[in-house]
């Protein structure tokens, strides 16, 4: 029997002091699993693009609904206090009532105010219910001479608040006893399509977001002056934006008896060469839209 090698004696003595040795348990190495977490790997991932802060988010067709509801409301209530109160521009969530546009313009007493200075800034204790680009157009039944487009048109809300604080003020200080009444409040939407063949089954159809409003109103008031009374017979059209619920078309229909050239002009002088002379910068809060030709024009009709 050949004696044990020297290589069997150490690999005999390795086990004895393996199994004499106590057991302790391992520590978990976590500064792997952090430096994977400073890698990016979370539990709850981020969306795969970053949202376009230019492009509205999406809402559900019940706050779509909400939105035009509310408007329609606030447009019903407060146009008859027009000349009392101005623009109602949204309802304060707080207690639920209207709220008067912020920093509307006198133009009788300050001239030569900017009224892209007037105040629209957010707050998250109010709901507008007008689009922060909402679109304002008229086309007289005569056209008007140079610099004047075929189609007085004007966009964002300052210049939006300016004009109606213009209107207002103007015939506060020609006008006593102001009043306006509503002759017709109707809201358009487009019809159903004709129903097909009653055999074939019905597949549902995605609710549609086309949604306007008509106002029918006459403003009547005392000239101060001569004690006359005026009357004019106003029809508008406020477009609902099927992406967001807020009015971002007013188009006034007609105006009866039309505002006189004075007026244009007045107005124009007011705010800062709206309605004819140098367009506004691109991007600009409360751009105008000066057509320049016949194509321009028509783009403007609404």
């Amino acid at each position: 029997m050949h004696p044990p090698s020297t290589t069997s004696k150490r690999l005999h003595y390795s086990c004895l002091l393996a199994l004499r040795r106590p057991c302790r348990p391992r520590r978990l190495d976590l500064s792997r699993f952090q430096s994977t977490a400073a890698l990016g790997v979370r539990s709850h991932l981020p969306p795969d693009s970053v949202p376009d802060p230019k492009k509205p988010p999406q809402i559900s067709d019940q706050e779509w609904e909400l939105r035009t509801g509310r408007a329609i409301y606030i447009i019903q209530q407060t146009l008859p206090e027009f000349f009392n109160t101005g623009l109602v521009t949204s309802i304060d969530t707080t207690t639920g009532g209207p709220r008067q546009a912020h920093g509307t313009l006198n133009p009788l007493t300050t001239p030569s105010a900017n009224p892209l200075e007037t105040s629209t800034s957010p707050d998250n204790d109010v709901d507008s219910i007008y689009s922060s680009n909402v679109r304002l157009s008229y086309t007289p039944p005569v056209a008007l001479p140079a610099p004047f487009p075929q189609t007085l048109h004007i966009e964002g809300m300052p210049m939006y608040i300016a004009s109606s604080a213009f209107v207002r003020h103007t015939l506060n200080a020609l006008y006593s006893d102001l009043k306006v009444v509503l002759n017709k409040v109707a809201v358009e939407t487009p019809k159903s399509p004709a129903a097909g063949d009653p055999q074939l089954p019905l597949k549902p159809r995605p609710k549609s977001r086309e949604k306007s409003l008509f106002v029918g109103l006459t403003a009547t008031g005392l000239a101060r002056v001569s004690g006359a009374a005026g009357e004019w017979e106003v029809n508008s059209t406020y477009t609902f934006s099927p992406l967001t619920g807020l009015i971002h078309i007013h188009t006034v229909n007609s105006i009866h008896p039309a505002p006189h050239q004075a007026v244009y002009h007045a107005l124009r002088a007011s705010l800062g060469n709206v309605f004819g002379g140098e367009p506004s910068r691109p991007g600009a809060a409360g751009a105008v839209e000066v057509p320049r030709g016949p194509a321009d024009t028509a783009s403007t009709q609404l």
